[in-house]
Formats: C-alpha cells, sequence, structure tokens
C-alpha cells in the first residue's frame, strides 16, 4: 500500500483497512509512504491488533535525489517515489542525494541541537519505564521505540525480520544494554483488552513527538497543514520486456541451435565458426539482427498536488532531476527507455484551474493518458447505492423522517480544456477504473456481469417520473400512513420536553460497516444550541457529508454542521466508536473563519493520547486547557477543548481512582481533574444544559455511558457498549430517552454475555427499569444486515400503545433517519412498512442475501 501523504485526507482508513486484510489472512503487507507513517500507525496500537499477518513500513525520503533507490521492486513492477514541497518549503530543489534507508535517521535540521535524554542509549537499547518515559526519548531511540510498538501490534513483524536479518542483528531493537528484553507494562490501569502477553514499557504513555524532517512546526505554520507537508508522487515502471526472437533470421545468419540463441536473447553478441562456400569464417552476431525490438516499459504516475502552492516544486522535481526528466521527455531516446501511459492527477481546490499546473499536465507525451481527481471538477454520485435506493423508497412513507441522501451528477466547475492534450485522452476519476500496462489499453470502467442492477438509485432519483413501488409494499405504506394519520390526535396529548430535539443514527452497526450500516455514530442537534456526536467510527466523515451535503450554496450544508458541532462524546476506544474523530477534526480546523465557539471533545484517556499523537502529524485544533482563557483573556478561535469522562463519573469524584481497572492510568497536565471539570461546565453553559455525567457501564474495555441533562428538561442517556448495567439506571432515572446498544437478539444471552453486550430485551428492560419515555435501540450485529428481527411485534391499525403514558416508546435505529424525540412513536408503525420495503430489495438480486443472516455465515467479532 502507498500513500502520498500521512493523515486523515489519505489514510483515515487504513486502521480499519489493516484489521480487514489480516482477517482476511493475506501473508504479509507492506506500508510505503512519506515520514510520519510509522507514527502514524503506531498512534492506533490501543486498538489495532492482529497476530496473523506481518507488517512492514517503509518511509520515503523527504529529499529529492538524482540517483533514486526504488522504495519497492518486486518481479513485475519497480516504484519511486518523489516528494512534492509546498513552496513555502526550504525543500523545493534537489538537495543532496538522500540515503533510501527504512526511514530518515538525521535530526532535523531544525530540532533543537541539545540532545535529549535518551540520544546516548546504544541503538536498539530501549529504556525502563523509571528511568526515562518514551515521550523524551531522543530521535533515534525514538524510532526503534515506534518500530518496537508496530512488532507488538502486528507481531507477526517481528518474526518476519528476525527471518530477513543476518543472526547478529536478530531482535536487536528488544535488547536491553545487558542484552534482556525490557519490561512489560504491567500497570493494572492499563489492561490490554487484546490480552498481549508483553507489552512495552511505557506502552500506554504519550509516543514521543515526532518531528518533521521537512520542517519543523511553530505558531504560523504547524506540522500538520496541507502549506507544511510535502505530497508524494509515485513512478510505476513495468518490466522491460526483450523483443521476439527471428528463428527464420537467425537460420539465415547461421546462429546454431542452444546456448548462443539463448546469449542473443539476453542482449549479448555471439562470435562462432561459420561455413561459407569451401571456406570456414569467424562471424559475430549482434542481438539486433535476429532479435526484435525490446518493449519499452510502461509507466504509470500518481500525482498529489494537494495545494496550488506545491505546483512549483512539482515542475522542479520533473524538469531539473535527471532520472525523473525522462518520464516527461518527449525526446525518441528517452521514450524508448520509459513510455508513460498514464497519469492520475489528485488536484486539490484550484489546482487544475491553474495555468501552471496545467503546462504540466501537457509536458507529457501526446500518447499519455491522464485522469483527474478533484473535488470541483468531477461529479459526487452515492457511494454506496443499494441503501441510498431503500432510503428513497422510505423516503415516500415519510419525506422528514428519510430524506435523500446529498449527492451532485453535476461537477461545480465545467472540466476544464488543457492545451496540447487531445480530449480522449483526458478523464475525470470515477469508481472501478482499469489500466492495464501489458498489453496496454486505456483507463476505462471495468464492466459487471449485473451492472444494470447495481446501481438502481440515481436512474430511479433523476428520472421525470416517480419512483414506482412494488404492490405489497405500496400497500404497508399506505396501511402505516393511514395508522399515523389514526394516532395523531392521541400523540398530540403526549406532549414532553425534548419533543424538537432531533436525532441522526449515522452509524448502527457494530464491530465494522456494512452494506447497509455504518459503525456506531448517533448525532443530537439541539434546536438553538448546536450538535453533539456520541461516538464516531469509521466512515462518520462520509455520512455527515450525505446526511448535509457540501454544497456551498446550501445554508445547512455540512461545513454549518461543523460550525455548530459543540460537543463528541467517545464512549470508549473499540476502534467501531472512535476511528472517525480524527478527520471530522481535520476538517474543523479547514474552516475559514474558525468557529467561533469552541468544540469539546469528552472521552477517556486513551482516546485522548490517540488524537494527541495524530496531531504530531496533522494540526486537529486540540489546544490544552492551560493554554486557554481560564484568566478571561482571548482563545485561540476554533480550538478543541479536551474534557476527561474520568472527570465527569455521575459520583462526581474530587479525584480520579488511585486503584483498579478505573483508574486513570497516567498524569499528564492535560488530565487535571479540575480542568476538566471546569471545561465541562463551559461546555454545558454552551449547550444550555444542566449537566453531562458519565456512567462506568460494563464491556470488555473501559467504556463509560454518558447522560445529558438540558434546562428545558428533557434527559438523553447513552449507554455505550455494554452488557446490563444497574449503574445506568440509577445514574438515568426518567430519561427522556435511552439510546441502548442492542448488539443481540434475545435467543443469543450467552453469547451476549461473553462479549458484554445487550440483547434487544435487555436493553428494553433497562429502558423500563430507568423509567425512559424513549427507548431507541442500535449497534445492531452483522448477523442483522438490514433489519432486526420485529422485537416489537405485528401491529394493527387498533394497537395504542404508541399514545399510552405507562409504556415506553420502543423504536429500532437506522442510518440517515431523521427523528424527533416527539416523532419517534411513528416508527413503531412503520416498522411492517420497512420489513417490507427491505425484502422487496432483497428479491431484485440484492447480494446482502436472507436480512436474518449476516456477511454469508461469517462468524463477526462484535467485541
Amino acid at each position: 500500500m502507498f500513500f502520498t501523504s500521512v493523515g486523515t485526507q489519505r489514510a483515515s482508513g487504513l486502521a480499519g483497512l489493516l484489521m480487514t486484510l489480516a482477517d482476511a489472512t493475506i501473508p504479509k503487507l507492506e506500508l510505503v509512504g512519506p515520514p510520519g507513517l510509522t507514527h502514524f500507525v503506531a498512534a492506533m496500537r490501543s486498538y489495532t491488533y492482529r497476530d496473523t499477518m506481518p507488517l512492514t513500513i517503509n518511509e520515503c525520503p523527504s529529499k529529492l535525489s538524482n540517483a533514486p533507490t526504488p522504495v519497492y521492486k518486486d518481479n513485475n513492477i519497480t516504484v519511486y517515489s518523489l516528494p512534492i514541497h509546498a513552496s513555502s518549503s526550504p525543500d523545493l530543489s534537489i538537495g543532496q542525494s538522500a540515503q533510501l534507508t527504512k526511514r530518515k535517521r538525521e535530526l532535523s535540521p531544525d530540532a533543537p541541537s541539545k540532545r535529549t535524554a535518551g540520544n546516548d542509549r546504544a541503538p536498539g537499547a530501549m529504556p525502563e519505564a523509571h528511568e526515562i518515559p518514551p515521550s523524551l526519548l531522543g530521535e533515534r531511540s525514538a524510532e526503534e521505540y515506534r518500530d518496537l510498538l508496530i512488532s507488538t501490534m502486528f507481531p507477526g513483524s517481528k518474526a518476519a525480520a528476525s527471518q530477513n536479518q543476518p543472526a547478529n542483528k536478530q531482535n536487536k531493537k528488544t535488547l536491553k544494554p545487558d542484552g534482556s528484553l525490557p519490561s512489560s507494562s504491567t500497570d493494572s490501569a492499563n489492561v490490554d483488552i487484546y490480552k498481549r502477553a508483553r507489552l512495552p514499557s511505557g506502552f500506554h504513555r504519550q509516543l514521543p513527538r515526532w518531528n518533521p524532517p521537512y520542517e519543523a512546526p511553530n505558531e504560523s505554520n504547524v506540522a500538520g497543514s496541507a502549506h507544511s507537508k510535502p505530497a508524494f508522487a509515485y513512478v510505476l515502471v513495468g518490466p522491460r520486456v526483450r523483443g521476439k526472437f527471428d528463428v527464420k533470421r537467425a537460420e539465415a545468419l547461421g546462429v546454431p541451435f542452444g546456448r548462443l540463441r539463448g546469449l542473443l536473447t539476453k542482449g549479448q553478441a555471439v562470435t562462432f565458426p561459420v561455413k561459407v562456400g569451401d571456406e570456414t569464417i569467424e562471424r559475430t552476431v549482434r542481438p539486433e539482427e535476429c532479435v526484435g525490438e525490446s518493449e519499452s516499459p510502461g509507466v504509470i504516475l500518481i500525482v498529489d498536488a494537494p495545494t496550488k502552492a506545491h505546483i512549483p516544486s512539482l515542475n522542479s522535481a520533473f524538469e531539473d532531476s535527471g532520472f525523473f526528466a525522462k518520464f516527461r521527455s518527449r525526446r525518441p531516446e528517452d521514450l524508448k527507455e520509459y513510455l508513460v501511459r498514464t497519469v492520475f492527477h489528485l488536484c486539490g481546490d484550484d489546482v487544475l484551474d491553474d495555468p501552471a499546473y496545467q503546462t504540466f499536465m501537457s509536458g507529457f507525451d501526446s500518447s499519455t493518458h491522464h485522469v483527474v481527481a478533484s473535488r470541483q471538477h468531477c461529479p459526487d454520485p452515492v457511494t454506496f447505492t443499494s441503501v441510498a435506493f431503500n432510503q428513497l423508497r422510505l423516503n415516500q412513507l415519510d419525506a422528514a423522517m428519510f430524506p435523500l441522501p446529498k449527492f451532485n451528477l453535476t461537477p461545480p466547475r465545467e472540466f476544464p480544456v488543457i492545451p496540447g492534450i487531445e480530449a480522449d485522452r483526458i478523464m475525470p476519476m470515477t469508481a472501478n477504473i482499469l489500466v492495464k500496462m501489458r498489453p496496454f489499453s486505456p483507463p476505462s470502467p471495468e464492466v459487471f456481469d449485473n451492472d444494470d442492477k447495481r446501481d438502481l438509485f440515481h436512474s430511479a432519483v433523476v428520472s421525470s417520473t416517480p419512483h414506482s413501488l412494488p404492490p405489497l409494499t405500496k400497500t404497508r405504506f399506505t396501511e402505516a400512513q393511514a395508522a399515523i394519520q389514526a394516532h395523531s390526535t392521541q400523540a398530540l396529548g403526549r406532549e414532553q420536553n425534548g419533543k424538537d430535539v432531533k436525532l441522526i443514527p449515522l452509524g448502527t452497526g457494530s464491530a465494522l460497516p456494512s452494506k447497509y450500516r455504518n459503525v456506531s455514530s448517533t448525532l443530537i442537534q439541539i434546536p438553538n444550541w448546536g450538535n453533539i456526536l456520541l461516538d464516531a467510527g469509521e466512515g462518520t466523515w462520509g455520512q455527515l457529508s450525505r446526511q448535509f451535503g457540501t454544497d456551498d450554496q446550501d445554508p445547512n450544508n455540512v461545513w454549518a454542521f461543523l460550525r455548530d458541532l459543540r460537543c463528541i462524546y467517545i464512549s470508549h476506544v473499540h476502534g467501531d466508536h472512535h476511528m472517525g474523530v480524527a478527520k471530522i477534526l481535520a476538517q474543523r480546523k479547514k474552516l475559514d473563519p474558525p468557529p467561533e465557539k469552541p468544540l469539546y471533545l469528552v472521552a477517556i484517556r486513551a482516546a485522548h493520547l490517540y488524537l494527541r499523537e495524530i496531531s504530531d502529524i496533522e494540526d486537529l485544533g486540540i489546544c490544552d486547557l492551560a493554554s486557554q482563557s481560564e484568566d478571561g483573556s482571548p482563545s485561540p478561535p476554533g480550538r478543541v477543548v479536551t474534557v476527561m469522562s474520568e472527570a465527569l463519573h455521575w459520583k462526581r469524584p474530587d479525584t480520579y481512582p488511585s486503584a483498579g481497572m478505573w483508574q486513570l492510568g497516567g498524569n499528564e497536565p492535560w488530565t487535571d481533574i479540575n480542568r476538566s471539570k471546569r471545561a465541562a461546565q463551559r461546555m454545558c453553559d454552551d449547550l444550555g444544559l444542566r449537566s453531562f455525567q458519565t456512567v462506568d457501564v460494563f464491556h470488555r474495555t473501559r467504556c463509560y455511558g454518558a447522560v445529558i441533562k438540558h434546562q428545558d428538561g428533557w434527559s438523553i442517556v447513552f449507554s455505550g457498549d455494554t452488557q446490563p448495567t444497574d449503574t445506568l439506571v440509577w445514574a438515568g432515572k426518567g430519561a427522556t430517552l435511552l439510546i441502548h446498544e442492542a448488539t443481540m437478539a434475545d435467543d443469543q444471552v450467552e453469547m451476549a454475555r461473553r462479549k458484554a453486550h445487550s440483547t434487544f430485551g435487555q436493553a428494553i428492560d433497562i429502558g423500563k427499569r430507568m423509567n425512559a419515555q424513549n427507548i431507541l435501540l442500535t449497534h445492531f450485529s452483522a448477523r442483522y444486515p438490514k433489519m432486526p428481527p420485529n422485537i416489537l411485534g405485528p401491529k394493527d391499525s387498533n394497537d395504542t400503545q404508541n399514545a399510552s403514558f405507562d409504556k415506553p416508546i420502543i423504536a429500532l435505529a437506522f442510518d440517515h433517519a431523521n427523528i424527533t424525540i416527539g416523532d419517534m412513536w411513528k416508527l413503531n408503525h412503520y416498522t411492517a412498512a420497512m420489513e417490507q420495503c427491505f425484502r422487496d430489495s432483497m428479491e431484485e438480486g440484492d447480494e446482502e442475501g436472507d436480512p436474518t443472516t449476516a456477511l454469508g455465515g461469517v462468524e463477526v467479532d462484535i467485541s
């Protein structure tokens, strides 16, 4: 896997993909990318572990070399990397030839000259925790420490590395000065959720700060900004294929069968005796006399130009480097050596319209094809069309509750005409494009046998006539709408506080994204106050973009949502609950002007630690309380204020627990309990809350639920992941709404217990014991890809449960449903109609199979 940059724009899905590939039992994996890639992966150590897949990481040099060494090579391809710096960066021209090591080992030229503690230690000798914390390691030791963490996350990596090293170098990075292994972490506060046998000392402490080798961050230029870090281009060179041996020509020249013909095919001239008339002479035959001309290696380029500031460096790299200049040359001798077939252009805002970039594009040979990815010039179709098609149908059931996803088939800008490039040799990037290198064929979409059934959404939604429903689905829709109408009068009598508070489940599945459900995330929109996000699993930003859209002309677009986002709450560090947070913070950091009010990030220490380590690479806007306005002075705009979940415990502690599984596990300045309490009070003021409290629940790792009480009298309780827990009942008494995980069906009680999850019935029982007015069930197992079993039973038109005051309203959550608390009762009446809608799509060739099974019977780890 190759990365053109490290950060949320190009690598936010890496953790999930690593775990998926490992579960697919691939034999090994190599990651290639810019400096910082190892730090990026090591930051995932608290929630990523797979012992079946060896992983190696190769960081490319950040300086351009006149004699580059491949960053990857196998029997079919050779890949070279090319750093592209922004124009404000000091490394625009070719520097001294950089030695290609696994990573850049020398100190950054902007780093302090004073040697930090740990620099005098012998290479590979890791310090003990009592000697020095990881954050104070010298640069060389810090790099070795990150390698050690990678081998802990992917134990197969250590074994693979040992097999490829000389005997005297094996396991070097795990040795102490006396030759023994470093002590493992045994802190009871940091019990490893994966039960790994040995953890390096300091495993649960903050990583050494990553210092970029290209430019040190400062107040106006943080390491993660698009203008400070380089992007990388990759040159992928195919094999040179020798020409065909001309047997007839060889026979005419008298070349004998056997070894000499083999030497000719290898490019060597041969000399042999041959009889001409009555005379025997020595004849020399050169390869070109009987071997056809070799085929020039096909080349594919991937060029990432995130900003206009990167264009000068890009042009300079291909013009001033003797090696890379060949790929953009039109000289016959250069075309014979390398023939560039296709260039993929990843263009940031305004790059494609810039004349300098167009000049760069037109500098390639006229036979080259160009594929362009640009948000400003490419359409934005829906990717998951099956779920969008179901949403299109449900929109006819209730347009307000099931709005259509936002998309755009017309690019914001017209695709420009590039001088010197024929129209048939340039195209926008779309999904499933194939380029065959040999024999070469131009870029073209892959054709599938059932293409006519793969995307029913776009053709239906752009049609001039309304989409027609199957007869039985239409009947169920009509019955549900009649039931809603019949019960509307009774529902009006059930006035409750918070009826206008809107809930938008963005992810209602557990463990891993599926075709119809993303992983955990629930949005709460409080009218006139702002937004709260409960968990943010992988892909949450994509869900938000489909919910609100990116159209700059729409006042309610996703950027407006970000400005009103006041709180993100992360219940625990399982990846399906927090892997999307960094992307959201990075997108929010791009807002110009920045939001006036801060965003409060409430999470346990492990999640804060991960995001702070990612911030070394990409600015996420995190700002410690120590540097904020507790004295009334101006605060940094758009800042992210961190709040410790442990400090908001519903028992209102004055200190953190000092022992047991709930102890904090660290004492960094930003963990100060009083700072978090003060920040939480400001958060409550900004959101109109009376209180925001956390509740310890029982899961396979440290997890907190939340109780949110508003000054208008309503309250929402969020369970996080947990088996049935009395503390949640006690802390959430009388809740207006309980959002509770319901991972398993009621016939899977034992499995739910083993995995510390709840069944449908257990979740409902918690809500009834809590005396909650409404119960929203979510976090369904992948065993139910579309619709969980109907635990509520059939509804008839005379059923008055939903208007009763002594029974809670129980509803199932669905991705992208827009539900106000006051309208939650409608979901019960919609259940039968929704079941039929999903059943119809299955009958029309949907790939998911029976909705009561998951993934063809594959067992999924839903811990």
